[in-house]
């Protein structure tokens, strides 16, 4: 029996994501709910049950079992997340709408792509980044890894963000731009010009409200305690995971267009 394990429960829409790419896949015999907040196991999030918190990650099977990092609300949750699931040995599931369009862009398995995502061609995504409903990805841009990208976030062509940016709701950057590492762009910004690596940013045109210390921002860990920058090297581009998800969103299209 394949199980995936869906790490945190503060994300139903990420759980019902999980739920629509088996149903379209078969991939996973169960899925599971982990959270580290004491008060929320036993509940059910669309039926499916918080069993416990990341530590049952040991009871997994290498090899076979999957997890997946629910964790979205800010980068550095995330990576914190990320680095509590890695020393399990688990595969990262990638989660990708079968209705989003991936053809010509660069993805990892460890990836999250929301419904009605546009990702343009000759694009890249990360290892840990989110991409949430609606948001747009230019063709040609680089999205680094660990990355949030809110809903309705537009990133124009050939951008390219740093490791742990996060881009807020109905966001807009121009083209050609560069986001350093761990930057916050705040919901509605237009950003016009670079930003500096762990500055936040709001407004319209984006104002500086706070420039990043070097000394706080994440660091690359050892391998013990790996980071983004540690986890996943190579990605496995041609992984039999992404396989099935390309010839399940084909499917999927192929049926939508004949009705």
């Amino acid at each position: 029996m394949t199980t995936l394990y869906l790490c945190g429960a503060g994300n139903p829409e990420g759980i019902r994501l999980a739920i629509t790419i088996n149903r379209a896949q078969k991939r996973w015999d169960r899925l599971v709910i982990l959270d580290d907040n004491p008060a929320k196991h036993g509940l059910s999030i669309m039926g499916i049950k918080i069993e416990g918190p990341f530590s049952m990650l040991a009871q997994a099977e290498p090899g076979r079992d999957e997890v997946a990092n629910m964790v979205a609300r800010t980068t550095t949750k995330r990576l914190a997340a990320l680095q509590k699931i890695q020393p399990y040995g688990l595969a990262v599931a990638p989660l990708i709408d079968p209705r989003v369009d991936i053809e010509g862009v660069e993805v990892t398995n460890d990836i999250t792509i929301y419904q009605n995502v546009s990702f343009c061609a000759a694009g890249s995504m990360g290892e840990g980044s989110v991409a949430l409903t609606g948001s747009i990805i230019g063709h040609g841009c680089k999205v680094g890894r660990c990355c949030v990208i809110a809903p309705g976030a537009v990133i124009n062509a050939r951008v390219e963000l740093g490791e742990g940016v996060y881009l807020g709701t109905n966001a807009s950057i121009l083209p050609d731009l560069k986001v350093g590492a761990w930057a916050t762009i705040g919901a509605n910004t237009a950003v016009v010009q670079n930003v500096p690596p762990g500055a936040t940013v709001m407004g319209v045109p984006a104002q500086i409200l706070m420039m990043g210390d070097a000394e706080s921002l994440p660091k690359t860990k050892s391998a013990a305690t790996p980071s983004c920058s540690a986890v996943s090297a190579a990605p496995e581009l041609r992984s039999e995971a992404l396989q099935q998800l390309r010839q399940a969103q084909k499917q999927f299209i192929q049926a939508h267009e004949a009705k």
